[in-house]
């Protein structure tokens, strides 16, 4: 005996049938309601479409927030006058030159060269460009660096709290450790960026009072070789000295000269002019004339360039201009002085406010909230596009 299994009325054949049909019956009342009850049909569509992405599809993104500021050494009181004035005019302060250093670390933690150095450290294209179901949370493998950097800077958002100079860096991944491996990262790096315009700054501020201070240092070394040459040639270690010694010289002379004569005057007095001791006195008296005549013309004369008067007026030329340019010299360093003393002010440094933490949980997307905002767009979109095509419609009835 056979055993057939009951007959339920449902062969292959007729369950298909009848699959079709509720297949049939199931579209045929999404479109009527789709004719009768459209705002229904797309809140529906709408709803499953987000729900499906925010609550299905939508990667988790872990939140690593650090926070640093800007600061600079403490002005000293003893920069007072032109070095403080200086000072406040190249921003070495607070103010609006601390507004300026911000906005230029938060343009360069967006800009490129930032990206470079963390996609070098990090990996980072190869974590953007993982595989996951989220595509709006995704990288081409081989996307160009200008969009490279425009997913770079949808994850990683820089922020200035008003008036307190602190900016925040808010740096999203897609698990916590990498989270805060980047955030790190962008402060180091940040830091290296400000000590590397500290050094620029402080480079600019010395450099036109390094240039003086090389030029006064010159101006000193040649005048002292044109003295040192000058006595090499004259062999006169001093000219003053040796015009001073000569002056000596002939007023001993001239003194000398006025004993002999008082001498001769009383020996002519009983002697005849023949006699040798007269003779020996006025020939005395004669010599002394000639040696005081020599003297003075090595002191000075006009028939000759070579006198001690000449290389006298040389030598006081050749110290006058040494002590011209050592006093500049002096000038030169006290400026040189200050202007270190202000670039050591303009000096700026990171302090971190925040350090980088590991994130316990996914905090992005918030998707309830995310789901609701959507929802209420579209609504809100297909409510303005219906009161449009409604006005239309009545403009065209008139």
């Amino acid at each position: 005996m056979v055993n057939t299994p009951p007959n339920i009325g449902l062969a292959a054949d007729g369950a298909r049938e009848a699959l079709n049909r509720r297949a049939r019956d199931l579209a045929d009342r999404l479109q009527g309601i789709g004719r009768s009850r459209p705002f229904v049909a797309f809140v529906a569509l709408a709803a499953i479409i987000f729900g499906l992405y925010y609550f299905v599809i939508a990667a988790p993104i872990y939140v690593s927030d650090t926070s640093f500021t800007l600061r600079g050494r403490e002005q000293p009181s003893a920069l007072g006058g032109g070095a403080a004035g200086l000072l406040a005019a190249v921003g070495g302060g607070g103010g609006a030159g601390g507004a300026n250093e911000n906005a230029e670390v938060s343009e360069y933690i967006l800009s490129y060269e930032m990206l470079e150095k963390l996609d070098r450290k990090l990996h980072l294209r190869e974590l953007y460009s993982r595989p996951r179901l989220d595509v709006f949370n995704w990288l081409r493998a081989g996307a160009p660096k200008e969009e490279f950097l425009h997913f770079y800077r949808r994850m990683v958002k820089v922020s200035s709290a008003q008036g307190s100079g602190i900016l925040s860096v808010q740096v999203r991944s897609f698990d916590p450790a990498s989270a805060k491996a980047i955030a790190e990262q962008i402060l180091v790096n940040s830091a290296e960026y400000v000590d590397g315009l500290s050094e620029v700054v402080r480079k600019d501020t010395v450099k036109a009072s390094l240039a003086d201070l090389q030029q006064a240092e010159q101006a000193v070394r040649q005048t002292r070789l044109a003295m040192a040459q000058y006595r090499n040639t004259t062999g006169l270690l001093d000219p003053t000295l040796s015009a001073a010694a000569s002056s000596g010289t002939i007023q001993s002379l001239t003194s000398e000269i006025l004993s002999t004569r008082a001498q001769l005057a009383t020996l002519e007095t009983y002697s005849r002019p023949n006699n040798p001791q007269v003779v020996q006195l006025r020939a005395r008296i004669a010599a002394l004339q000639k040696q005081i005549a020599d003297e003075q013309n090595h002191l000075a004369t006009t028939k000759s360039q070579d006198t001690l008067s000449e290389q006298l007026y040389k030598y006081e030329g050749l110290k006058v201009a040494n002590e011209y340019a050592e006093k500049q010299l002096l000038a030169a360093l006290s400026a040189y002085d200050s202007a270190r003393a202000v670039a050591s002010q303009r000096e700026r440094y990171l302090v971190r406010v925040i350090n980088p933490h590991l994130p316990d949980k996914p905090t992005l997307p918030n998707r309830l909230l995310s789901f609701i905002e959507a929802m209420v767009v579209v609504i809100a979109g297909y409510g303005i596009i219906a009161l449009v095509i409604a006005g239309v419609r009545d403009h065209q009835g008139i």
